[in-house]
């Protein structure tokens, strides 16, 4: 992997959706007429997928890459603050797998999601059926089922990212205001230096005749999310999944470890569900260690004969 690539091919085609109720939803396509394998990729909660291309950078030699920005984040509009919950955004992400399916390409797909667009991959599957080939969770922050150990640990968790991300600070003077606080804060500390500032630049707009640099995720709506993932029918549709899915975690033997990891590794351990931990990490593990988790992905992608059935159906 990693192999080198011309700079023309690290732009990207830049492509529009509509969604059901108006909103335009932006996504990237990187082609790769070689590649066998088609990745689809979105980000967490108040990020968005420039911020992670430390990453999916790596990604670009080997697989043809998609990256998609939900709706009040990255490249996408906002839309209407009422519209901003996990309904909405499972509308999305099925008017994204029309798009795709719409463009005839017969290779597998693969969705590589991270937290909150790990958790909505799942919902969607639960409303919609079946429209990947596989699935890669990312440190997804799932609801544990009634009953739980950790079904308490994580009302409180959601209940104080929210109240979290209400104190957050909505504009900055610059992006190198925060991504300066990206590498101070002890949460994002371990990521590389050049994701602190390509999340920065992601994740922030400067109004026209303004100097104010301000959080394309308003704080009030990063919240309502954190706040509403209370869904306990995770462990449900992941047990009755028809196609092969692989948890990539953050690391969940450290002190301190975050509760997606741990849910992870106890999902791992009470089934025959997939699961790679990437050591040392954290929630932002493809942030911190971004060629481990490339490697993962495709080490996981061989392993579930993707890569030959890609073959069968060229044949």
């Amino acid at each position: 992997m990693n192999r080198a690539l011309p700079s023309d091919a690290l732009q990207g085609q830049e492509m529009a959706l509509v969604a059901d109720d108006g909103t335009v939803l932006s996504w990237r396509l990187f082609p790769n007429p070689t590649a066998r394998v088609r990745l689809v990729l979105s980000h967490g909660n108040g990020l968005a997928m420039d911020g992670y291309q430390v990453f999916w950078r790596s990604l670009l030699a080997d697989f043809e890459v998609v990256v998609f920005d939900f709706r009040g984040h990255g490249r996408s509009q906002a839309g209407a603050a009422a519209a901003h919950h996990w309904t909405q955004f499972e509308a999305d992400m099925q008017a994204l797998c029309d798009a795709l399916a719409a463009q005839g390409d017969a290779r597998p797909l693969v969705g590589v999601f991270h937290s909150l667009s790990a958790v909505t991959s799942l919902r969607h599957l639960q409303r919609y059926g079946p429209r990947w080939d596989a699935l890669v969770l990312v440190d997804p922050p799932l609801s544990p089922p009634p009953g739980h150990a950790m079904e308490s640990a994580h009302a409180r968790e959601v209940q104080a990212l929210a109240e979290g991300a209400l104190r957050r600070r909505p504009a900055f003077e610059s992006a190198q205001q925060l991504a300066e606080r990206f590498a101070r804060v002890a949460v994002f500390g371990a990521w590389q230096a050049q994701a602190c500032l390509d999340m920065a630049l992601a994740t922030l707009r400067q109004p026209e005749g303004s100097g104010a640099w301000a959080l394309r995720c308003a704080p009030e709506r990063e919240a309502l999310v954190y706040r509403s993932n209370i869904w306990p029918l995770a462990q449900q549709v992941l047990a009755n999944c028809p196609f092969p899915v692989h948890l990539l975690a953050a690391d969940a033997t450290l002190q301190g470890s975050g509760l997606p990891a741990r849910y992870a590794l106890d999902l791992h351990q009470s089934s025959a569900i997939g699961y790679t931990s990437i050591g040392g990490t954290g929630h932002f593990l493809q942030l911190e260690q971004p060629q481990a988790c490339a490697e993962a992905i495709a080490q996981f992608v061989q392993q579930a004969g993707l890569f030959a059935s890609a073959s069968d159906k060229a044949g």
